[in-house]
């Protein structure tokens, strides 16, 4: 599993131009695939929640529209079309572009390792498996349980502190 740590995904969201920030906060803070992400338009906003059918056999999800990005989506909103209107490809390259900027490891910088970073970071601040499976819309909770593994990172610091940097 590659997710960001938390210091990696304030340093992306530094360097990524505010034309984009949108973007990458919403994919953060709702755990969106790519997919989902570049299909947003008003209808999925509801009631100041984002109503996203999730694929990959996911469940739909509601969730409340954040501090930080709900201005900018209820404005998108009353617009027409997709509130993000770019190719995956085009997420793809923006976000190694922007991690490369933050010094972040490449194999790091796609826009999968949001989702796993909203997991990720959800159950290291103490948020249950049952409650990110429901936020990030999975069946199965075994889907879930990959957000318990340490990072090859996370190992590596363990073992230095144990053996000596």
């Amino acid at each position: 599993m590659k997710s960001l740590t938390k210091t990696e995904l304030d340093a992306l969201l530094a360097a990524t131009p505010e034309s984009d920030k949108l973007l990458l906060q919403v994919a953060f803070n709702h755990g969106l695939r790519v997919s989902e992400l570049v299909n947003l338009d008003a209808s999925n906003i509801v009631d100041n929640h984002l109503v996203v059918n999730r694929l990959k056999g996911s469940r739909r999800t509601t969730q409340p529209l954040l501090p930080n990005e709900k201005d900018g989506l209820l404005a998108l909103a009353k617009q027409s079309g997709k509130f993000f209107p770019m190719s995956r490809w085009t997420v793809n390259r923006r976000i190694k572009e922007y991690g490369k900027k933050a010094g972040i490891p490449e194999f790091k910088c796609h826009p999968h390792a949001l989702r796993h970073t909203t997991g990720r970071l959800g159950y290291l601040a103490g948020i249950g498996i049952p409650e990110i499976q429901k936020y990030l819309g999975h069946v199965s909770g075994s889907n879930t349980l990959i957000y318990l593994e340490s990072s090859e990172e996370d190992a590596c610091n363990a073992y230095a502190a144990v053996v000596g940097k």
